[in-house]
């Protein structure tokens, strides 16, 4: 027999390099919470206590791995166990969860918690699949419930799930620990003057965490408060991920933390004191003067930094710099819409690190990862490490698909009925090859091409996939797009060329908001958008009808926040605006106004009468929330439309209020009409024009919390159809949205789930999107919506959906 890899099957392949992952050292401080090795039954369940209702644990035959069964009936609807510990982890910034589920369909929000005095830290476990895989949450994955005391005092872990359909599953368990890091990702918690921008900040930071999480790279997350009080003392590299204005003390822990060799990366700053540390001139904030302006940023040296060459995002507005010393050199530029490099650096490297002139946004989530790969490896080589392990870990964990070796396996049979079957077969064999490339290298220590090699077999394998798939003819297939100027401002026939060639047969163009619009309105303020680039919806429609692509407006209905002030302002002295329990008032009109009704009604008349569209799309047609709308004119209504009298506004009509179910069926009652109102104009205008709506999926919970019984429109056809938002990288929790959406009254045909590609909850490579079209296809679904228009759409989405799953 030859010696190598040649004659070695690709599932023996897998196992060799699961046992170079075992022998290799951690990178960085790990503390064990359980390694669920027991000695005996006993000592497990002893460890491990069920609540009243749940079954014990059972280890595994092995020895290595407890059981937790999953076992439902009429009257065990959630199960759950508790283990007693003490652990200290507030220097740890990850907990790694490594696990197993034989059937995550049957589980209904499978959890982690960790109890700290009165509260719980709470993450959700998310599902892809049977089989073996490991979970990295950071910190910022975890919510509270009640009042933890802080990560110092953890007294107790849980695991719980609550039944789906009834099916039993089996929860295995293998490890659960936290890692230690040297690499600190900061949440703005002082650096700006208001909550909401804090809110904002924390937003980021959770972003970035969770693409070094997707990167394999263990990070802490640390407030702005714990920074000033020392906690950057063990780490190599702090992220200030949204940092306008850190506080003078914070500066100052910032100073010493680079004095001792600490290296930064700042987005977004606006603080002179930071900006001469980092060696950077500030210059006068900016806001983009056309759409377009700001689209990606290219690096002038990729090679040398190991990063991709270029990256894709949509700035609105930037923090311009320019290097402050001969030290500090720009890295990359600004690019707009069409490719050409703007005059503003996008980011800059000195001695004391790395600076970006805006935050890091949702859109190109993969270059985004690889990009902070090799920025952090420049930093600290040492990342490299962790990276190239976390590669070879999840190499071929695309689709469901547990590991190489099950990817390997189970393409090869799909193929066997593919009609690409050679195409196939060829792309495995490449990936094949990848993937012995990638064990040599590790093996080797040459961990960034580990790193390399496993983009290489993901795109492989992808491409296999697609492939494997059919098309399925008359489904409906949307995108919404956000700007109202498609992909290149200025040109929606290249826009409209690009979304026939991948089979998508709608789009939805965001032309008219609350308060503003993208073509000459008579009742809407004009975007500066078709100031510059002209009648934005005429553009879109006769580009459209050339490539026979559906065009239904989407019309936000009560948002303005991106209104003119000067708009804005007359809604607010005129009492449209909504307002909250307490008496402030938020930038959405509310629709229980007669003016704002009409004012919404008249632009969506003028669009069906004007253009020749195939349908008119309503979104936030909702409440903000549970704590809108309270203002003078919704009391006034409730009262004339119900005849109940209140006597403490708004106490009674909310919280524990003797009107509060009447005021919250009342509220609903005011979206239903309105969403009725424009189905009888639309029909009275055009009746081949379809209304639909873009709904929250967790219905009918939406009804009480948002005022949107979207169920009800469906079943008296006020609607065509809705598209749920269904934004879940969460396979399971995918189909249970959408198993439980298309089995509503008259719903059949007309529920057409919405995918987060680049939403803010969900980012979905390529692989992930085809998964969730195949269940919801399985689950009778007849179409499905794309959000949104984004260049990782364009790029990396559409291009694998033709080779099979769109195909005619």
């Amino acid at each position: 027999m030859a010696d190598g890899n040649t004659c070695r099957s690709p599932w023996t392949r897998f196992i060799a390099a699961c046992l170079f992952l075992v022998s290799a050292a951690p990178l960085f401080a790990v503390t064990a919470i359980d390694s669920f090795v027991y000695s005996s039954a006993a000592a497990a369940r002893k460890a491990w206590q069920p609540s009243p209702s749940s079954p014990p644990v059972m280890p595994v035959p092995s020895g290595r791995g407890l059981v937790f069964p999953c076992t439902f009936d009429a009257d065990r609807e959630r199960v759950y166990w508790d283990r007693a510990v003490s652990l200290d982890l507030t220097r740890h910034g990850t907990i790694i969860l490594d696990f197993a589920c034989d059937d995550p369909g049957a589980l209904r929000s499978p959890t982690l918690y960790f109890k700290s005095g009165n509260g719980w830290y709470v993450a959700r476990i998310p599902m892809r699949g049977t089989g073996r895989r490991r979970v990295a949450f950071a910190k910022t994955d975890f919510s509270t419930e009640e009042k933890p005391t802080g990560w110092h005092r953890i007294e107790r872990v849980r695991l719980s799930a609550w039944k789906a359909d009834g099916r039993n599953a089996r929860l295995t368990l293998y490890d659960l620990r936290a890692d230690d890091s040297r690499i600190a990702v900061v949440r703005n918690t002082l650096s700006s003057p208001s909550e909401a921008e804090r809110r904002y900040g924390t937003r980021v930071s959770t972003r970035v965490a969770r693409l070094l999480s997707d990167a394999g790279i263990p990070h802490g997350v640390l407030t702005d408060e714990e920074v000033i009080h020392g906690g950057l003392m063990k780490s190599r590299v702090a992220i200030l991920t949204h940092h306008p204005h850190p506080p003078a003390r914070e500066i100052e822990s910032l100073k010493l933390f680079v004095r001792r060799g600490g290296k930064l990366i700042v987005f977004y700053g606006a603080e002179p004191a930071l900006a001469e540390l980092m060696g950077v001139r500030l210059g006068q904030y900016r806001k983009a003067d056309a759409p377009g302006r700001w689209s990606s940023f290219a690096f002038l040296k990729p090679s040398f930094w190991k990063v991709p060459e270029r990256v894709y995002q949509e700035s609105s507005n930037i923090m311009p710099a320019s290097p402050g010393r001969r030290s500090t050199h720009v890295i990359a530029y600004w690019e707009d819409s069409h490719g050409r490099r703007a005059e503003e650096p996008a980011w800059l490297a000195s001695d004391n690190g790395l600076w970006m002139t805006h935050v890091l946004l949702d859109d190109d989530a993969a270059n985004k990862r690889d990009m902070l790969t090799g920025l952090l490896a420049s930093l600290d080589p040492a990342v490299w490490t962790y990276a190239a392990q976390n590669a070879l870990e999840r190499a071929g964990q695309i689709d469901s698909f547990r590991n190489f070796g099950d990817a390997h396996r189970r393409l090869s049979a799909a193929a066997e009925s593919a009609p690409q079957k050679g195409r196939v077969l060829k792309l495995l064999e490449q990936a094949d090859l990848e993937y012995q490339r990638m064990q040599a290298s590790y093996s080797e220590g040459r961990h960034e091409e580990v790193v390399q090699g496993g983009r290489a077999v993901k795109e492989a394998l992808v491409e296999a996939y697609a492939r494997a798939q059919r098309g399925q003819p008359g489904e409906f297939r949307g995108v919404w797009e956000h700007n109202g100027t498609g992909w290149f401002p200025g040109d929606w026939d290249r826009t409209c060329r690009v979304l026939a060639d991948h089979g998508i047969n709608a789009v939805f163009p965001n032309m008219l908001w609350g308060g503003l619009a993208h073509y000459p309105s008579r009742y809407l303020p004009q975007s500066r958008t078709a100031a510059y680039y002209g009648d934005q919806l005429a553009q879109c429609v006769e580009a459209a009808r050339k490539r026979g692509i559906e065009v239904h407006v989407w019309k936000v209905c009560w948002n303005v926040e991106n209104a003119p002030s000067d708009f804005t302002a007359q809604m607010r002295k005129q009492g449209r605006l909504q307002v909250s329990h307490d008496g402030t008032s938020i930038s959405w009109l509310c629709p229980s106004h007669p003016d704002n009704i009409a004012l919404a009604i008249g632009s969506i008349r003028e669009v069906v009468t004007n253009y020749a569209v195939q349908g008119i799309h309503l979104d936030y047609i909702r409440y903000p929330n549970a704590n809108y709308c309270f203002c003078p004119t919704c009391r006034r209504e409730f009262e004339r439309e119900t005849g109940v009298k209140v006597g403490s506004w708004p106490a009674e009509v909310r919280g524990k209020g003797k009107h509060v179910a009447a005021y919250r069926k009342w509220r609903a009652g005011k979206i239903t009409s309105f969403v009725r109102l424009v189905r009888e104009q639309v029909r009275a205008l055009n009746a081949s024009v379809k209304v639909s709506a873009a709904v929250w999926g967790a219905y009918p919970a939406t009804v009480d919390s948002i005022g949107q019984d979207w169920g009800a429109w469906l079943k008296n056809n006020y609607v065509d159809f809705v598209c749920p938002m269904n934004y879940s990288t969460d396979n399971a929790r995918f189909a249970d949205l959408t198993r439980s959406q298309v089995a509503l009254p008259g719903a059949k045909g007309r529920v057409f789930p919405g995918l987060g590609v680049t939403a803010a909850e969900s980012q979905l490579g390529g692989d992930q999107v085809i998964e969730q079209i195949l269940i919801l296809r399985q689950l009778g679904a007849r179409g499905f919506m794309l959000f949104d228009m984004s260049h990782t759409l364009r790029l990396d989405t559409l291009p694998v959906l033709p080779m099979g799953l769109t195909s005619e």
